[in-house]
């Protein structure tokens, strides 16, 4: 009897030791199944976006221009660049004005004057042109200084040589068998495909940098004034004022907008809710 009690009690434990190893399974199972699978991949996305805001080659304290400033930058250049300009081919062309060709001779002579200095006697000098002293902008290359003086001459230049390219090709095209005619029209051709080459360049690139952005290895940065400008540098420093009030008054203008769409919303929320109540009603 002795033995048989004991192969009862064997047949008796053994299940049990069983049921507590596959309840350890099932616990094993559970844990690995909550076990996260994913940080490294939004680490990695992480990493991703921080390196595309911030490029390798930017040197450490500056700020890349956002989109607001490169358009103020953009609107003053081509305002000053080709205002007067266009002003004065407008009034040569129609004669009119109340000063006749006379006139418009001024103003084509102020307008060449005003373009050299900003695209090339104001960048040499200070670094900036208008709309970047406007926008509070500035150029620097991958060492944090001014770039060579050659970029911002061609930068600055580009729109004025492409309008000359289109000049050349629109005059030139029904004449192509003189020899000289075809050279303007090569010519043009070519100031024009740099110009769409630019365009391209700027647009696919993360950091707006266009053809000769590259070649230069520079950056358009936002620019913070020390406050110990003197003489002609604080004026020019002054027109930052305009741009802010600007920066200020185009936020406001999309808050507004924002705030109108969002009523404009709540207001069908709300009708189609009433119209809805009213169907139940009728039910």
């Amino acid at each position: 009897m002795g033995l048989l009690d004991k192969v009862d009690n064997l047949e008796e434990v053994k299940p049990v030791k069983k049921a507590v190893a596959k309840k350890a399974v099932a616990k094993k199972a559970v844990a690995r199944k909550t076990t996260p699978k994913r940080p490294a991949a939004k680490a990695a996305k992480t990493t991703t976006r921080e390196a595309k805001l911030r490029p390798t080659g930017l040197p450490e304290g500056f700020e890349l221009a956002g989109g607001m400033p490169r358009y103020i930058s953009w609107l003053i250049n081509f305002a000053v660049n080709f205002g007067l300009l266009i002003m004065g081919v407008s009034m040569n062309i129609t004669s009119s004005g109340g000063g006749g060709p006379g006139a418009s001779t001024w103003i084509l002579a102020g307008a060449i004057a005003a373009i050299l200095v900003n695209t090339m006697i104001m960048p040499v000098w200070t670094g900036r042109n208008f709309g970047e002293f406007t926008s509070r902008t500035k150029y620097i290359n991958v060492y944090g200084n001014r770039p060579l003086f050659l970029h911002p001459i061609f930068n600055n230049l580009l729109g004025f040589l492409s309008l000359i390219g289109f000049f050349f090709v629109f005059t030139s095209m029904s004449e192509l068998s003189d020899k000289k005619e075809l050279t303007y029209f090569v010519i043009g051709i070519i100031l024009m495909v740099i110009w769409v080459v630019n365009f391209f360049f700027k647009k696919n690139s993360d950091y707006s940098q266009g053809l000769f952005d590259m070649m230069f290895k520079c950056y358009l940065v936002k620019h913070v004034a020390t406050g110990e400008e003197t003489g002609w540098f604080a004026r020019f420093e002054a027109l930052g004022d305009f741009g802010d009030k600007y920066t200020e008054k185009s936020a406001a203008r999309e808050t507004k907008r924002a705030e109108r769409a969002e009523e404009k919303i709540n207001k069908a929320k709300q009708a189609k809710a009433e119209n809805d109540s009213e169907d139940q009603s009728k039910d």
